[in-house]
């Protein structure tokens, strides 16, 4: 059985990178799914060449994206193709990092509850960071997994927060001093605090304001003594954004992540730890 998959994104949305059999997608190509709340990208990985062979991203309603997702994930093709594994990558707020000594998998549902005021039925879940030497955790909600569940049975679900503090301490280990990071989603901001390979700080924030950005970056920045007023950022956010301007009135550098620090996809092709996004760094344009 010939099957011919069409990813990635041109004027048409798709690339072509030709003709597949069965036994081969099996052995050697692995589908990974950013999931975030109002868009679905995905990315197909060549084990064996070892590199990212498709690209796509998906714009779902935001009102309608039960039904949307639930359109998308059973009707296109490529989704459904029997790679020899699918890893989904949740994007959302609620996700703590717990430090190894005091984690306890018992208490995952506290984690998230004492952090968040989550008003949805839902499953927590853990991933171990051994050089982080904490545990992320987190929560899907109940009709999201359920989707996930019919139409990518035996899927394994990771978060893209735990990714991103790995990127970045890989880059503290490299760098002297206190190392700021502020990753910016659509609804929210995820901000990072490294002393060489240390986590010290993280948090996620919702703001109604762009001036509530600032106040919790220079509140944070306080809390933690931090003299050094430069920051990198990045994810959804531009030269002409409100929240820049706010954020340099109150900080001395802003730069952006460095792109040298993203390495050539996948350095680890079974665990994608090089990006900050698993398919595009979104990088701010300063």
């Amino acid at each position: 059985m010939q099957i011919r998959m069409e990813t990635g994104k041109n004027s048409q949305a798709t690339y072509s990178i030709g003709t597949k059999n069965v036994k081969e997608l099996q052995a050697s190509f692995s589908l990974i799914i950013e999931s975030e709340i109002d868009q679905l990208s995905y990315a197909i990985l060549d084990k064996k060449a070892n590199q990212c062979v498709g690209l796509s991203s998906f714009r779902l309603d935001g009102v309608n994206r039960r039904e949307d997702l639930k359109d998308l994930l059973s009707e296109n093709e490529v989704l459904n193709f029997p790679f020899s594994n699918r890893t989904i990558l949740l994007s959302n707020r609620e996700c703590v990092f717990i430090p190894e000594e005091i984690y306890a998998e018992e208490k995952n549902d506290f984690y998230i509850k004492s952090s968040f005021d989550v008003n949805y039925e839902g499953s927590c879940f853990s991933q171990k960071l051994p050089q982080l030497t904490n545990y992320c955790v987190f929560k899907a909600p109940t009709w999201l997994l359920n989707l996930y569940n019919e139409h990518l049975s035996g899927a394994s679900i990771v978060h893209s927060s735990a990714y991103l503090a790995e990127a970045l301490y890989r880059l503290s280990l490299r760098t002297e001093g206190i190392m700021t990071h502020v990753h910016f989603k659509k609804t929210f901001f995820e901000m990072y605090i490294f002393d060489q390979g240390r986590m010290l700080f993280y948090n996620s924030f919702s703001y109604q304001t762009s001036e509530d950005i600032a106040y919790f970056i220079m509140y944070a920045l306080t809390q933690w003594e931090v003299k050094d007023k430069a920051i990198s950022v990045s994810g959804v956010l531009d030269e002409e954004s409100d929240e820049l301007y706010w954020l340099r009135k109150y900080l001395q550098n802003i730069t952006v992540f460095p792109k040298t620090e993203l390495l050539s996809y996948p350095a680890a092709i079974e665990r994608p730890s090089a990006y900050l996004n698993l398919l595009n760094p979104s990088l701010c344009e300063l």
